[in-house]
Formats: C-alpha cells, sequence, structure tokens
C-alpha cells in the first residue's frame, strides 16, 4: 500500500491565535497516525474528516471476503478513537473543494478554515480503463467490497452444489486473483 501525504501550510491565522487548526482529510492508516500524533497536544485543534465513521485495517479484508472474519473485526469508528481527546474532533463529510488562497476546504457539509491542511486520501483500483475488468472484477479497498466478494463466492458455492454440468460447474468455482502482492497472495491461500 501507498501512502502520499499533502501538507498544506498557511500559518496566518496561527500568528493570531494561539492555535494551530489542522485539518486532515482521511481517517485511514495515514490520517489516523496524524491525529494520533497531535491528539491532546497543546497548541493544536485537529479536524478529522472522513466519508465513512469508521477506519478499517485494510490488510485483514481478504479475510471478510473468505469469511474468516466479520467486518466488524477490522472496523471500528473513528470517534471511538477519540472519545477522550480535547482537541481532535471528527467530521463525517466529502471533500469537494480546495481553496488554498482562502486557507480552506469545502466538504458536502461545511467549509473548513485551517492553517495545515494534511491529505491522506487513500487508493482507489486502478482497472487501467479495461471496461470488462470494470463491469466483471470485484475490487478489495473496503469493507463494502470484500463483503460483495464474500457474498459472490458463497453464492457460487452455494449454486455448484446443485450443477451436474461440469463445464458449468468449473465456471462457478473458478476463481481468478489478479495481483501478487500480500493481499493476492493470502487471498489466493485463504
Amino acid at each position: 500500500m501507498f501512502i502520499s501525504f499533502h501538507f498544506f501550510n498557511h500559518g496566518n491565522r496561527a500568528s493570531k491565535i494561539n492555535f494551530m487548526k489542522v485539518v486532515i482529510v482521511g481517517g485511514g492508516f495515514g490520517g489516523l497516525k496524524v491525529a494520533r500524533k497531535l491528539n491532546n497536544r497543546s497548541g493544536f485543534e485537529v479536524v478529522l474528516i472522513d466519508k465513512v465513521n469508521y477506519h478499517q485495517f485494510q490488510p485483514l479484508l481478504y479475510q471478510v471476503a473468505t469469511a474468516g472474519l466479520d467486518a466488524s473485526n477490522i472496523s471500528f469508528p473513528l470517534r471511538k478513537v477519540f472519545h477522550k481527546s480535547k482537541n481532535v474532533k471528527i467530521r463525517l463529510a466529502e471533500l469537494k473543494e480546495i481553496v488554498p488562497a482562502q486557507h480552506k476546504i469545502v466538504t458536502n457539509t461545511e467549509e473548513i478554515d485551517y492553517d495545515i491542511l494534511v491529505l491522506a486520501l487513500g487508493t482507489e483500483t486502478n482497472f487501467f480503463g479495461n471496461q470488462q475488468l470494470i463491469e466483471n472484477a470485484f475490487p478489495m479497498k473496503s469493507t463494502v467490497e470484500a463483503l460483495q466478494l464474500r457474498h459472490k463466492l458463497i453464492r457460487n458455492f452455494e449454486e455448484a452444489l446443485l450443477i451436474k454440468d461440469t463445464n458449468e460447474l468449473q465456471r462457478l468455482m473458478n476463481i481468478v486473483v489478479v495481483g501478487g502482492g500480500p493481499t493476492g497472495v493470502e487471498l489466493s491461500g485463504a
């Protein structure tokens, strides 16, 4: 997994106020790490924004997809992490626009000023423009996608119990894993 951080520092406000406002967009590994480092540190006000209200431990998504773990075993609420925090606030929102000249971001729910902006937006599956992959593949970058894959696998197994035609049985039981990284290897093994 590749995590990219982008810091935009516009310290104009901080010199007039006794704290620095840090806005973190993304509650994955990167965003969570930054928020934890700043948690309860004086001089910082932190706003952590994500479009979902939980952090998911992506390395175990394959376990969810193969029914080895329940989705709740690899996800936990962001607010629970910071329930004793004096300076970290969680916002459930989606980033729509960054306005660097005004030191603010625009989400689907509000506009938020910042002194430092941290973009830890995570990843998306890249199908390289292949329409057949887009229509037929099951990406696995989120809990929802892992559960969709699990559902498809179980449905194929259930259908296979009743199939007598060997070609149709082979079609249902043939699983192709694209990608030989840690997740692809673990998924294949499971």
